[in-house]
C-alpha cells in the first residue's frame, strides 16, 4: 500500500516540491541564473537529515555564473551505486500556455505540478527520500548521489565536470533516473547520437518594396532548411527496433529574431536543427553531407551559410545486457512489479552516454510519463516516487 496525503512519507515529498519547485534553476545561456540556489536549497535539506558529508562542486562558466553540483555518498561497502539526478530545469516557456504556476509546487491528487517536477526533480526527491530511509550501515553497495548541473545544456558544467574530478572508477554501477514509462518497466541501455547545428543565412538587407535589390536571407534559409531536411531523411533513413522510433530524426527547431519591422527583408537569419541520430552512423559522415549540399545550395542561390555545430554527442557502445547493473536492475523491477522489464534505446541524451564513454556500465530508468517532460503543466506522480523507492530498495538493502 502507497503513502497517503497526511501520512509522513506522503507529506515529506510534498514538502520537498514546495520547498524545491520555486527555486528556479535553469541554464543562464537559456535565460537563467544557473542551479546554485537549487543547490543551495537541497544542501540545507541534507543537513536537515544529518548529512554533513558532501562535496559541493562549483565550476564558473562562460557567463561568469556558478554551475553547482552536489555529491554525497553513504555506506562502508566496497562496490558504489551512483544514482544521478539532475537539479536543472528547462523554462517555463510561455507562461499563458500553463494552467497552474510553473514556478509552484501545485498538489492535486496523486499528482505534483511545477516547471521540473518530472525532469528530473522527481529523482530529486526520491534520492532525499532514500537518504532519509536508508539505514547506511545495512546497504549492500554504497549509495552515492550525485544532483548535477547542465544536464539541459550538454553536461559540461554538470556531470561532464564532476568525470574530470576522478571522482568515478570502472567497476562503479550506475543508474540514471531521467527516462521511464508508468510501469516502470523498461531499462534504457543505449542512446543515438545527439548533433544540434546553427545555420546562419547571410544575405543582404532591403525595403520590403524593392525585393530585386535585396538578398532574402529568411526566403532562402527556410528553402535551405526544407532541402536539407529532405536530404537527411532519405540519406540516413536505416532503422533500428532497439529505438523508439525506430529512425534518425532530423528536426529544424529554434530560430533566432531577424527583423523587427514587418518591411524590411532580412539581410541575415539564424535556423536551428536537433538531430538524434542512430549509432551506426558517424556524425563525421553526417556533418560531410550536409556539407556537400550546403555549398552546392550556396552556388546556386548565390548566399553565404555558416553552420555551427553547438552540441555533438557520438553515441557509445550500449550498455551490455549481461553487465551487472542491467541485472541487478530488472531482477529488482521484476520482484516488484512481477513482470521482467525489457531493454530498449532512446533519442534522447542523458548522463549515462558519458559513463558508457569511460566503458562504466550505465542504465537510464525511472517510473515516469516522460512524454510530459518539458511540457506545460508538467507534473510528477507521488505513487511512482515509492514504486521507485522499493526497486531500489530491493537493490540496496540487506
Amino acid at each position: 500500500m502507497e503513502p497517503t496525503p497526511g501520512t509522513s512519507d506522503f507529506d515529506f515529498i510534498v514538502s520537498l516540491a514546495k520547498r524545491i519547485i520555486p527555486v528556479k534553476a535553469i541554464s543562464p545561456f537559456a535565460g537563467g541564473k544557473g542551479e546554485s540556489d537549487r543547490i543551495d536549497k537541497i544542501e540545507f535539506i541534507l543537513k536537515e537529515l544529518g548529512y554533513d558529508t558532501y562535496t559541493r562542486y562549483d565550476v564558473i562558466d562562460e557567463s561568469q555564473t556558478k554551475r553547482s553540483n552536489l555529491v554525497l555518498k553513504i555506506g562502508h561497502q566496497e562496490k558504489t551505486l551512483w544514482f544521478i539526478p539532475h537539479v536543472d530545469t528547462v523554462p517555463a516557456g510561455d507562461i499563458n500556455l500553463w494552467t497552474r504556476d510553473p514556478f509552484k509546487a501545485t498538489v492535486e491528487g496523486n499528482r505534483i505540478y511545477g516547471r521540473g517536477s518530472s525532469d528530473n526533480l522527481q529523482a530529486v526527491f526520491l534520492s532525499l527520500y532514500m537518504l532519509k530511509k536508508f539505514d547506511p550501515s545495512k546497504l549492500k553497495y554504497n549509495l552515492a548521489i550525485a544532483f548535477v548541473a547542465d544536464e539541459e545544456m550538454g553536461s559540461k558544467y554538470g556531470i561532464q565536470y564532476l568525470i574530470s574530478q576522478n571522482i568515478f572508477h570502472k567497476d562503479d554501477l550506475v543508474i540514471v533516473p531521467d527516462w521511464g514509462v508508468p510501469d516502470g518497466r523498461q531499462i534504457e541501455i543505449a542512446e543515438k547520437s545527439i548533433l544540434w547545428l546553427k545555420f546562419t543565412v547571410i544575405g543582404k538587407q532591403g525595403h520590403a518594396s524593392k525585393p530585386s535589390e535585396a538578398v532574402n536571407a529568411s526566403k532562402l534559409g527556410m528553402k535551405f532548411m526544407l532541402e536539407l531536411d529532405a536530404m537527411l531523411h532519405d540519406r540516413f533513413k536505416d532503422t533500428n527496433d532497439l529505438f523508439s522510433p525506430n529512425v534518425s530524426t532530423f528536426e529544424i527547431t529554434k530560430h533566432d529574431l531577424n527583423v523587427e519591422n514587418i518591411n524590411t527583408i532580412p539581410g541575415k537569419d539564424t535556423f536551428y536543427m536537433d538531430c538524434r541520430i542512430l549509432p551506426k552512423y558517424d556524425l563525421d559522415i553526417v556533418l560531410d553531407e550536409i556539407d556537400r549540399l550546403l555549398r552546392k545550395f550556396e552556388t546556386d542561390n548565390k548566399v553565404k551559410i555558416t553552420i555551427e555545430p553547438v552540441q555533438r554527442e557520438q553515441s557509445p557502445p550500449p550498455t551490455s545486457k549481461d553487465s551487472e547493473i542491467v541485472k541487478l536492475l530488472s531482477s529488482a523491477i521484476a520482484q516488484v512489479s512481477g513482470s521482467e522489464p525489457s531493454l530498449i534505446g532512446i533519442g534522447g541524451g542523458t548522463c549515462a552516454a558519458f559513463f558508457r564513454n569511460l566503458g562504466i556500465e550505465a542504465v537510464v530508468w525511472s517510473t515516469a510519463f516522460n512524454e510530459i517532460y518539458h511540457q506545460v503543466d508538467e507534473y510528477c506522480v507521488i505513487d511512482h516516487i515509492f514504486n521507485d523507492f522499493k526497486v531500489m530498495e530491493k537493490i540496496l538493502t540487506v
